[in-house]
């Protein structure tokens, strides 16, 4: 039977720690500058518009600092996916541990209005992807061609 590497775990508890740390300095220098550091909600979007269309694209290639919001999650990341509740952790060390050990990770599952991309499931493995400076990641992408409402 396979066990983790004892570095792997304790990295990625490291990096948890970092990241929850960094997650607190954004939000005291967001709050002090009086600037958002939420994802956009989704689900808010939708509220003010009507969906003329939707496809799915398929599995693509996808730069994270495209992704800006979530269906759902908004308050367990901030705007660059470092996790701000507690009760990210194990979940978060896992997806860590599994990155860390060349597990291959599924795609995120993610929505595309515009430019701009909302998730809908892997909020963790794109949190832990930007931890580990990696700049894109592979995605299940549905696009959403949206009209305002008036």
């Amino acid at each position: 039977m396979f066990s983790p590497s004892p570095d792997f775990e304790q990295q990625s508890y490291y990096d948890y720690s970092r990241a929850r740390f960094w997650a607190a300095v954004r939000g005291i220098l967001n709050w002090l500058l009086r600037k958002r550091n939420d994802l956009l909600a989704l689900d808010t979007l939708l509220e003010n518009a009507r969906i003329q269309n939707q496809h799915a694209v398929g599995v693509c290639v996808v730069p994270i600092n495209q992704i800006v919001g979530s269906s759902g999650r908004t308050g367990d990341f901030d705007r660059a996916f470092y996790p701000r509740r507690g009760t990210t952790q194990e979940k978060w060390v896992s997806v860590s541990r599994a990155s860390r050990e060349g597990v291959a990770l599924p795609p995120v599952e993610l929505r595309k209005v515009g430019e701009q991309y909302f998730v809908v499931d892997g909020h963790h493995r794109i949190s832990v992807a930007r931890q580990h400076g990696q700049h894109f990641i592979d995605a299940h992408v549905v696009e959403m061609v949206i009209a305002r409402r008036m």
